[in-house]
């Protein structure tokens, strides 16, 4: 009894065609083709003449992924012999692991501790997990040994070395007992909570009424600058004066011609706005000098 099969390592749905070339000196009988699935025993039985013939039987594969089936297959000679012929056939898994990811801080500042967590599921059997970062172009690996269909891994990771805005990629990879991988990935901004910075000068810090004051400002940031304002109140008259900006430093100003009397105190202020919303407040108090 020499048993052949057209798929050795079959998928669920594959058609698994089981064949035997069969022969006796004497003469054959009968064959038979066994196997069980989910459980339910099936056999095949044929009628056999002459000293050679061929059986098969085509199957299909309706169990998950790493069952095994026995495939036998039995002759029998006109006197009775039996001959046994047996293979296992595992069904073979092609499905990667389900990896579901999850972090306690979405947006985090520099110092923070990212806590990045996994729930790992599979069908089969899992067998390793590695989670894996890059900080200031240093890669971090972190490897974990796991087991059976479901685990939980996580890493804490301080979130340093690295400036506001820069982009941290996190991905955990998932391998089961076949070797299927999964991977999943998601990408990390480290927030800008810093705001520009805002330096002022006067032209005249104790004006005159009619005197002209030049009020300006010298502002910078990091990531980027977006607006500014210049805010004056002079004889309850609140006066605005918006400015759109860009790049990582700018210079603004105003020139105003002071009209209220001698005493008078005027605030005035400079508010710089950053690309991340950040804002900067600078205010001065301003004094008319009074020489009447």
């Amino acid at each position: 009894v020499n048993t052949t099969f057209n798929v050795t390592s079959p998928l669920i749905n594959d058609v698994i065609n089981f064949s035997g070339n069969v022969s006796d000196l004497n003469g054959l009988s009968t064959a038979n083709i066994t196997y069980n699935m989910s459980g339910v025993l099936t056999k095949v039985n044929f009628s056999l003449s002459g000293t050679t013939a061929q059986v098969s039987n085509a199957t299909l594969i309706t169990v998950g992924a790493g069952s095994v089936i026995n495939f036998t297959m039995y002759v029998t000679d006109i006197s009775n012999n039996v001959k046994q012929n047996s293979t296992l056939i595992t069904v073979r898994d092609v499905t990667v692991p389900v990896v579901n990811t999850t972090f306690n801080i979405t947006s985090p500042v520099i110092n923070d501790v990212i806590n990045f967590t996994g729930n790992i599921t599979d069908e089969t059997g899992l067998s390793t997990a590695n989670i894996t970062y890059n900080f200031s172009g240093s890669v971090t690996k972190v490897n974990f040994t796991i087991s059976g269909t479901s685990a939980q891994v996580s890493n804490a990771t301080l979130i340093t070395g690295c400036v506001e805005t820069c982009v941290v990629n996190f991905t955990m990879y998932a391998t089961d007992t076949s070797n299927n991988v999964k991977q999943n990935s998601t990408l990390l901004v480290v927030a800008d909570v810093t705001k520009p910075v805002v330096n002022t000068t006067f032209n005249v810090t104790s004006p005159l009424i009619n005197d002209v004051i030049n009020f300006s400002g010298n502002v910078s940031d990091l990531n980027g600058l977006l607006s500014a304002n210049i805010t004056y109140n002079m004889s309850g008259v609140l006066t605005k004066v918006n400015f759109t900006l860009s790049g990582t430093s700018a210079q603004i100003s105003n020139a105003t011609q002071i009209t209220v009397a001698g005493g008078n105190v005027i605030n005035f202020t400079m508010y710089v706005t950053d690309i991340s919303n950040n804002v900067k407040q600078n205010s001065t108090l301003i004094t008319v000098r009074d020489v009447t």
